[in-house]
């Protein structure tokens, strides 16, 4: 591009400096941007320099503005250039946390990070050590080394690098779900397969300095175009969420010794849950798996995945013998629980809830199954919700976005709240004000549906709260703008895109 059109579009960019809205500060905000995290390690797990950015970016920039030790190791580099170093700085991470991995599990076990962040099966490469991790995480959580990290995994290619290149849309846009035939190169449908279940997936906010509609002065951006010069991938990358797959590591089964009548019965405790089943030999009669504990342990919630591959719907049999019971009276009290269920096609788990009871031993017998039946997992918790480093939140969505700040033409009359909830049960309270008077006070219901009249108002204020806990809360704000603003905005996107 000419030097010195250049040099006007940049100046056009520099007196623009309004729209990261300092004004707000005290409008918009989360508590979960108000939690400090020293002493939590966290790790993220890349196969090549600039994955990291495609995994976590966004986390990356969270932690460590929160005071948070993070790590980044890299499968397939060896040599740290300045220009990498020079990215990474932007993302907050020093050159002593960088390492170049040898021996995973060792790592994994020195650094015993609180909190891991890996990518998941979306392409050849990724598939590589994402199944890597998961042998020996699998091994660890067997070994009883008594160490159960947060997993996140990320669909790094179908969810960043070749998803929608939507950022200069009028607001800023949640990741999208990815789809045969629209996302590059996504080949297998894996969404709504095994545990890659979109309505469960876990949405993280993105930081303050991403949300802006430029990429002028977006950290994101600028140590993305660290590593390359074009900007069309940071079109892709940069929503107002972060997108994963949590694996929970508090598995009883880990602990357990586990038999069949035939078959690798190994392969439903190996935190495996993509690929490799135990599947029964077709002509053994019983069809059993058999999982036994020393000691009872306590279960409130049972999730069992099929076959990835299984485009049917098996049956199965569970029977759980629970630590004998013995009433007042000196009675001896059932102590065998039996289900009959049906295990959802494509590894979809099969999820049982149950009163917290103490299991002994368990059994799952194949009543009935197709060709491909196959189990990939079992997972028993004594808790329907671990216990976590990163705190529960919740945040405010239009439609199905997040959305921090939200530009309404003036001929919209209404729109749509939605709520996102991290591992919060309790009921949410919304209000809304505009001109410090009250427009709005309601509770989200199940469907977390509210329908906001926008009336004559140009500016609204909005704040959730959990009911008695407000140390729990999101608030944003919601602006009216006419044509002119409109059309500034898009002038102004596409300075942003064509001066760099």
């Amino acid at each position: 591009m000419d030097k010195i059109l250049k040099s006007e579009l940049e100046t056009a960019l520099e007196m623009c400096d309004d729209l990261t809205y300092a004004e707000e500060v005290e409008t918009v905000g989360n508590s979960f941007f108000d939690r400090l995290y020293f002493g939590t390690r966290i790790l993220i797990l890349a196969e090549k320099f600039g994955d990291e950015i495609l995994i976590a970016g966004n986390m990356i920039l969270n932690m460590a503005a929160a005071k948070a030790e993070i790590f980044i190791a890299y499968s397939n580099e060896k040599n740290l250039t300045p220009k990498i170093k020079n990215a990474l700085k932007i993302l907050g991470v020093p050159d002593d946390k960088i390492i170049f991995t040898q021996n995973l599990k060792q790592l994994i076990l020195d650094l015993r990070a609180n909190i891991i962040f890996c990518v998941d099966y979306d392409s050849d490469s990724h598939k590589k050590i994402s199944a890597e991790f998961e042998k020996v995480l699998g091994e660890i959580l067997t070994e009883n080394q008594n160490y159960f990290p947060e997993v996140y995994k990320k669909l790094a290619y179908a969810t960043a690098l070749n998803a929608s290149p939507d950022f200069y849309a009028p607001n800023l846009l949640s990741v999208k779900r990815p789809k045969i035939g629209t996302t590059d190169n996504y080949n297998f449908d894996l969404i709504d397969c095994a545990n890659y279940n979109w309505a469960e997936r876990v949405r993280f906010p993105v930081p303050e300095y991403c949300r802006v509609p430029l990429l002028k002065k977006n950290p994101l951006a600028a140590a993305i175009f660290a590593y390359k010069s074009k900007k069309f991938p940071a079109l892709r990358i940069l929503n107002s969420d972060e997108i994963f797959f949590e694996r929970r590591t508090d598995n009883q089964i880990f602990t357990a010794k586990v038999t069949a009548s035939s078959g690798a019965a190994e392969k439903v405790c190996d935190f495996k849950i993509f690929g490799e089943c135990w599947q029964p030999e077709t002509n053994d009669a019983k069809k059993i798996l058999r999982i036994e504990w020393a000691d009872a342990v306590q279960v409130q919630q049972i999730k069992i995945y099929g076959n990835i591959f299984d485009e049917t719907s098996a049956k199965i049999k569970i029977q759980l013998y629970l630590e004998n019971h013995i009433d007042k009276a000196g009675f001896s009290l059932d102590n065998i629980q039996v289900f009959e269920k049906n295990l959802p096609r494509h590894g979809s788990p099969l999820i049982l809830e149950t009163e917290k009871i103490f299991v002994r031993s368990a059994e799952i017998e194949v009543v009935e199954g197709g060709a491909d039946f196959g189990i990939s997992e079992i997972e028993m918790f004594s808790n329907v919700e671990p216990l976590r480093k990163i705190a529960p939140f919740i945040k405010l969505a239009v439609g199905k976005n997040f959305f921090y700040r939200y530009d309404v033409p003036y001929e919209q009359e209404k729109i749509s709240l939605n709520l996102y909830k991290f591992h919060v049960e309790e009921s949410v309270r919304i209000t809304a004000t505009s001109n410090a008077e009250n427009i709005l006070t309601e509770i989200f219901s199940e469907d977390n549906e509210i329908i906001l009249n926008l009336g004559n108002v140009k500016e609204i204020i909005l704040t959730a709260e959990v009911v008695g806990n407000p140390n729990i809360y999101d608030k944003a704000i919601i602006r009216r703008v006419g044509d002119l603003a409109q059309i500034q905005l898009k002038i102004l996107q596409w300075l942003d895109k064509i001066s760099g």
